[in-house]
């Protein structure tokens, strides 16, 4: 099993101090530190996905439920758009079992990455979307522009972003990781036909989610 670099500096340590008590004959004190490790690596896991190769499809940002499937008038980060129809987000919750990795959901450049403080209410909350710490990013394909809001919750106390404006990417490329518990808003242009209910489970890179119509 690969595990994400990022979470290394976790499993390490833990993992080391397991070891270390063991190698003293303190296996009372080795268990929970192993036990540590362990968990630290299943959070932190990084799987292969099989990313489709259909250009016009659109996959899962990240791994976990799908919260809601929303209309909305417009977004101050695309102004592009409003005014045509209504964008449609699609907010999915990654419990603390789901890989936390964010994925480009197509193939483009990104325009941004904006970071804004907050709070840290729990993720499933309709209102933490509004209100929490979170990081955007605007993305470029050659089509469609898409919206990713990454969303840290009540354990998740912080974001990491792998892209900077300017940067090419590919369907499926990870461009993120959120620290334990937390959710994910994508945004769609009226251009895009949803393929996804509430209550779907997503896998982030190779679950089909929407496509492109025009």
């Amino acid at each position: 099993m690969t595990i994400a670099k990022d979470g290394l500096k976790f499993l390490l340590p833990a993992l080391g101090l397991g070891i270390a008590f063991l190698a003293l004959g303190w296996w009372p004190a080795a268990v929970p530190f192993i036990l540590l490790a362990l968990a630290f690596g299943f959070f932190f896991r990084d799987p292969r996905r099989a990313v489709p190769a259909d250009p016009g499809l659109i996959v899962s940002p990240a791994d976990g439920k799908v919260l809601a499937v929303e209309s909305l008038d417009g977004l101050p980060e695309l102004p592009e758009l409003p005014g045509r129809s209504p964008l449609t987000r699609i907010t999915i919750f990654l419990s603390l079992l789901d890989v936390h990795l964010t994925r480009a959901p197509l193939a483009g450049a990104v325009r941004e990455t904006r970071y804004t403080p907050g709070q840290f209410l729990p993720a499933f909350r309709e209102e933490a979307g509004r209100v929490n710490e979170s990081n955007a990013i605007v993305l470029d394909g050659p089509r469609t522009t898409v919206h990713i809001k990454q969303i840290v919750g009540v354990a998740a106390r912080r974001i990491k972003v792998f892209v900077r404006a300017g940067q090419r990417v590919e369907r499926g490329e990870k461009i993120g990781l959120m620290y334990f518990g937390s959710r994910v808003e994508l945004t769609l242009p009226p251009s895009c036909r949803v393929r996804v209910e509430p209550g779907a489970k997503v896998k982030g890179g190779m679950t089909v989610i929407a496509e492109e119509t025009s």
